[in-house]
């Protein structure tokens, strides 16, 4: 009967139709996948150069204070050592004469 035929080829073209759209769909998610992913890769690189970033100006400040410290320390050595030198006679008088050594 020409009915069931008719029948018949409406459910093929249905499950056709439903093939195509579901075939359809998997590709647009596909495509949406991988744009989305980019999408992430891009944030994550942004994100590693804005780490990367902070991370170097943190060391060059670090670097810089460590050199303040440095001169200021040599400054403090050296400012103890003149100072020795300038009190060396009167320190070793005091000193003889803390030990009863007076000649």
């Amino acid at each position: 009967m020409e009915i069931f035929k008719y029948a018949s080829d409406i459910e093929k073209m249905y499950e056709d139709l439903i093939n195509k759209a579901k075939e359809e769909s998997l590709a647009e998610l596909k495509t949406l996948r991988n744009n989305q992913e980019k999408i992430v890769e891009f944030t994550l690189i942004q994100k590693q150069d804005i780490v990367n970033s902070v991370l170097k100006k943190l060391s060059d400040d670090i670097n810089i204070e460590i050199e303040h410290f440095r001169v200021k320390l040599e400054e403090i050595i050296k400012n103890i050592e003149d100072q020795y030198q300038k009190n060396k006679n009167n320190l070793i008088k005091e000193i003889i004469a803390s030990i009863g050594l007076n000649l």
